[in-house]
This record gives structure tokens, C-alpha cells and sequence, in this order.
């Protein structure tokens, strides 16, 4: 568990699809906390955990690590107990050892404790302990006060936090998928892709973020494709199976229909396959028929020939090809086709949303999550991206947390409680959005305190004003 690059690419918040260190929180933490070996890894993953957050513990770690503040402990009977996690509390096993060296508690005693903090209908039990407690400090020449603090802090702890040895094992996890990602990417993307749902992403954001890893990501193909994602070089392939409708015995039966040769025509895929047409719209719409189609045709031209298909089983077996669509029907504007794909697969294989507006927005000054990072606190912006996720956590008392997402990379936006109020349609419903806020940073970490969100296409022209 020591190459370099792994932890440097942990270090950057380059965590995407990683076990345990990909969500937003982690993000925000990884490029402060920079972990360079093992036991920085089983810090990291057991900071973002309720206790130690509703305890306060998250930043007094991240300032004593970094000199910003030096470690203090409430009470130097602490020390032994605290020192390796800079005098706060990170793991279950900590409550035990601080009972026993400011109380005197046993072991047994300490467990006790531990149960009942993580048990929120116990109170007046909690209470005969706290009093206790104080009680039995206060006799070894600890001052009710810091034994209040103490047993505050505990409390606030409870028992949502991790065991030092469960965060260990956790670590392991942790080092192995980072590593995969570093050195074995295609591999590692395609086993995310098959294992869904799983994890802090959507498999639309795990593509986009392969491709910025320098990985093509290839279209579904009736000719080309597996049921499931496929490796193909450097290259990740969609598999069949994630159409809507056709599912694994769906891709399945098509998998089988090509053997020996490939699918001449959209009459020869429907003869062979047998597929209803619902799936075989659904096909088209994705793209999965691209391939095969004749010069000068398209999706919509397809599916035009689709509505000409007698699909009574006799007459289609036994059919004559379609006639071509007329040459009016307009193509697909790439949008368009975008839209489809998204609408019929929840992934596609061009390229990101956002890259189709880029130039509009350049235009009128709004800014991308690459060129945020080259702009200093206190500038008030525009940014624009898909919203990726939305959180409230019940300890961020009212604020929001909404990502955006571009073609670069990710923007944390915080939303405070009244910004959130007065758009919450905005936040909610609106997918493609343009947020103007105040940049705020943290060391590298770039965050966006917002003062209005504005629908994309809406904001292009509301930028300037």
C-alpha cells in the first residue's frame, strides 16, 4: 500500500467510482486532508461519517494536521488515547479509552457507554451515565466542566462512526479500487458499469468520467455490442442490455440472432430477432441500428421504416424491404439524438451535454468547471453544468449541497437555506442549470456559495445582466 501515484491521485479528489472515497463530502476532503500512506486513508474515510461531523471533529483535525492550530487535548489524561488522531475522536474504540482515562471507567463500563449513546430512545439512562461520569472524573481532579465537555462530545459522537478496525478493513478496499483506476481503467469502469446500481454515481457520470481519463466510449450496436459493457481496447463499449425494455434476455436474443453474420438491414434485424417493435424503437432511438443503416439514412428515416413493417409474423417473414423514408425528414440534430439516447439508455456515447453549449456560454461569460479554478475568492460568477446530485444532510443545518457537471469536471455548489427556499423548483427540476455565486476556497478545494440558480438556456442571455 505505498505507490506514490495512487495516493497522488486520491491527494487530487480524482475519485470517481473509488470504494468509500468517491461521494461529494470525500471530494472536499481528500485534497486538504492530501493522505500519503495507508493510515491516512483510514482517517479519511472514517472523518465523513456522521458522529465525527455532529461532534465538530472534522475541521479541528484538518487545521492540526495541516499547523494551522496545534493539538490540545481537554484534559492531559487524554493524550495516550488521542494522540495518533490529533486530540479528536474517530473511531468506536476512542470512547472506551477516553472513559477509561478520565473516569477511570472499565472496560465494561466504557462498552456500556458506547451502546447507549447510539441509542436515541435511552435518554434518562444517558443521563444517570453523563452524571456519572462527571461524578467519577471529578474524583480523579478533573473539573466538572471539562467532564461536561467531554461527555458532550461523546454524546455528540454516539455511535455513528467507525471501528478502527472496521476502517481498516474499509482502507484495504479503498487502496485496491484506486488502484485499479490508476493503472487498469478500462476494467475498472466496465466492472462498475455491470454492477449497477451500486455506488455514489450514476453510470452517466462514471462514462463521463472515463472519457476525461482519456478512455472513448463507444455506442451500443446491435453488431457490435455484448448484453452487458464490454472492454475494447482503450475503449469502453455499451452494452445492449441497457435499453430500455430489452434487459439481458433482450441483448441476449440479439446476441444469438447475429452468429454467422452480422445484422444486414432493419428488415433482417426484425426478421431474425423477433424482437416487438416498442424495443425495436427503442433500439433505434439509442443508436443500436447506426450501424447498419443505408447512405443518407437515419434514426428518424428507421424508425419511418419501422411504421411500414407488417409485423404480423407471415407477412414480415416474408416481406419486401420499406421503402426509403421520404428525402424532406430532417435528420437528427445532435441533441436531439442525445436526448433519445439519455431518454432510452440513462447514458450516451457523444460527447457531454454541456460541450453543445460551450460556445454560447464563453460568449456571455459563464464559466466552466476548468476555468473556475483560476479564479480567485471573493469573485462573484457564473458557472453552468448538469445536476448530478442534491443533498441536504440532516447535520449541514439547512444548507444544500448541489454538484454541477461539465465536460471538465465537477462544481460543488452550497446553497443556503434561503437561496434554497426561494428556488427550490429551480434546484429541483431543472437539470441543465446556470448558478451565479461567490467562489469560496479552501486551500485547492473550489466551492460556489450561490445567489441564484437560472435554467441554462434561460441564463445565456440573463449572464450580463
Amino acid at each position: 500500500f505505498d505507490d506514490a501515484a495512487v495516493y497522488a491521485m486520491i491527494s487530487a479528489g480524482d475519485t470517481v467510482g473509488v470504494f468509500q472515497v468517491e461521494s461529494r463530502a470525500q471530494a472536499q476532503l481528500l485534497p486538504r486532508l492530501r493522505p500519503s500512506c495507508f493510515a491516512d486513508l483510514v482517517v479519511a474515510i472514517s472523518l465523513i461519517r456522521p458522529g465525527p461531523v455532529q461532534a465538530g471533529m472534522v475541521h479541528p483535525y484538518l487545521r492540526r494536521r495541516l499547523g494551522q492550530e496545534p493539538v490540545r487535548y481537554l484534559h492531559p489524561s487524554l493524550e495516550p488515547a488521542l494522540r495518533d488522531t490529533l486530540g479528536v475522536i474517530l473511531f468506536q474504540e476512542q470512547v472506551l479509552k477516553v472513559a477509561q482515562a478520565l473516569a477511570g471507567w472499565s472496560g465494561g463500563q466504557g462498552e456500556l457507554l458506547r451502546r447507549a449513546l447510539g441509542r436515541k430512545d435511552n435518554q434518562e439512562a444517558l443521563a444517570r451515565l453523563r452524571q456519572r461520569f462527571v461524578a467519577d472524573a471529578t474524583g480523579r481532579d478533573v473539573s466538572p466542566t471539562v467532564a461536561g465537555q467531554v461527555f458532550a462530545q461523546l454524546e455528540a459522537f454516539g455511535s455513528y462512526s467507525f471501528a478502527k478496525s472496521h476502517a481498516a478493513a474499509f482502507a484495504v478496499i479503498v487502496y485496491q479500487s484506486a488502484w485499479l483506476k490508476r493503472y487498469h481503467p478500462v476494467p475498472f469502469y466496465v466492472a462498475l458499469l455491470n454492477h449497477q446500481p451500486m455506488g455514489f454515481w450514476s453510470p452517466a457520470v462514471l462514462l463521463n468520467d472515463a472519457r476525461r481519463h482519456g478512455i472513448a466510449v463507444l455506442p451500443a450496436d446491435v453488431n457490435e455490442s455484448a448484453a452487458n459493457y464490454m472492454p475494447e481496447n482503450r475503449r469502453v463499449r455499451i452494452g445492449l442490455a441497457t435499453v430500455q425494455g430489452l434487459g439481458q434476455s433482450g441483448a441476449g436474443r440479439i446476441v444469438a440472432a447475429r452468429v454467422g453474420h452480422p445484422f444486414a438491414s432493419l428488415l433482417d434485424f426484425c426478421r431474425r430477432t423477433r424482437l416487438p417493435r416498442r424495443l425495436v424503437e427503442n433500439l433505434i432511438t439509442a443508436g443500436a441500428l447506426d450501424g447498419m443503416r443505408g447512405a443518407g439514412e437515419g434514426r428518424r428515416a428507421l424508425l419511418w421504416q419501422l411504421g411500414l413493417l407488417d409485423y404480423e409474423q407471415e407477412t414480415l417473414l416474408s416481406g419486401q424491404e420499406p421503402e426509403a423514408a421520404p428525402e424532406e425528414l430532417p435528420p437528427l440534430a445532435a441533441l436531439e439524438a442525445m436526448a433519445g439516447e439519455l431518454r432510452v439508455m440513462g447514458v450516451s456515447a457523444g460527447p457531454h451535454v454541456m460541450a453543445h453549449h460551450r460556445a454560447a456560454m464563453q460568449q456571455t461569460g459563464v464559466l466552466s468547471s476548468r476555468e473556475l479554478t483560476h479564479h480567485g475568492a471573493g469573485a462573484l460568477v457564473w458557472v453552468a453544468g448538469q445536476v448530478t446530485v442534491i443533498q441536504s444532510p440532516p447535520t449541514a443545518k439547512g444548507f444544500t449541497f448541489v454538484t454541477l457537471e461539465d465536460e471538465f469536471g465537477m462544481v460543488n455548489v452550497i446553497v443556503a437555506p434561503d437561496v434554497g427556499a426561494c428556488y427550490r423548483r429551480v434546484w429541483r427540476r431543472t437539470p441543465l442549470l446556470a448558478v451565479q455565486g461567490w467562489i469560496q476556497r479552501q486551500g485547492p478545494v473550489v466551492n460556489l456559495l450561490a445567489v441564484r440558480p437560472w435554467p441554462l438556456r434561460a441564463s445565456l442571455s440573463a449572464a450580463n445582466t
